[in-house]
């Protein structure tokens, strides 16, 4: 696996998906439990990537290949749990989950009309229908999702992530507030976050600089901004000439 990450993000500012309350949480990590990683990595990318259990991806530093969270875990009972514990339940009788207050609870999708795009939200959809919540799809080219993302339009998009340099911060960075708009598509602002984040970057390597990033990894894995799917592994063929 290279310095990678593959992710769908949840809009922070989103009324549906976004927000800190328990409530939210909860709903984020629910869906995050309903989706069945292993068969997403053996069917749509032909076992071409590893689980991922956090934002930081492999060949850089302070990833730790040891760390182990329920990032990767895919738990339909747990899930439907957290649903219904949370009041994610079907008030009005059509066998659909809706939110506490009553009204309908409905995820949009951002994706994108090619091969890859339409396995990945089929699988989706499969993961959705089995927690019994509606799950709706848009599809635009991918500079227009781009563009609706760093407004802070789209509910959920999945994107990459690659590392220009082999340090972990360039994966932190993408729950850093102040980069919202550019590399923080989910609009993830929490001061806590912010705070660790803001240390370890101006810290030389070592364990104090670790401990910053391990606290602001696990901070990401909690509230759950970015559903992190799997480490992606690319295969190259070169001839010697």
């Amino acid at each position: 696996p290279r310095a990678d990450v593959a992710v769908s993000y949840f809009g922070m500012e989103n009324p549906v998906v976004g927000g800190y309350e328990p409530h939210k949480v909860a709903l984020r990590r629910a869906i995050a439990l309903g989706v069945d990683l292993e068969r997403e990595i053996r069917l749509v990318r032909r076992n071409q990537a590893i689980p991922g259990q956090g934002p930081i991806g492999p060949e850089t530093y302070g990833y730790d290949p040891a760390f182990k969270s329920e990032m990767s875990t895919y738990d339909l009972p747990r899930a439907k749990a957290l649903l219904d514990l949370h009041g994610y339940v079907d008030r009005n009788g059509d066998g659909w989950r809706d939110l506490p207050d009553g009204r309908p609870l409905v995820l949009e999708y951002a994706s994108q009309p090619d091969q890859l795009s339409r396995q990945l939200i089929e699988l989706w959809k499969k993961n959705m229908d089995a927690l019994r919540i509606r799950i709706e799809f848009k599809a635009a080219k991918w500079p227009e999702n781009l563009k609706a993302s760093r407004a802070g339009k789209l509910m959920m998009w999945g994107v990459g992530w690659s590392a220009g340099a082999p340090d972990g911060d360039t994966f932190l960075a993408l729950g850093y507030g102040p980069n919202k708009g550019q590399a923080n598509h989910s609009r993830f602002d929490l001061p806590a976050f912010n705070k660790a984040y803001a240390a370890q970057r101006v810290l030389p390597d070592g364990p104090e600089r670790l401990a910053l990033m391990d606290e602001a990894k696990k901070i990401m894995v909690a509230y759950m901004p970015y559903k992190v799917h799997a480490h992606r592994i690319f295969t190259d063929l070169t001839h010697p000439w």
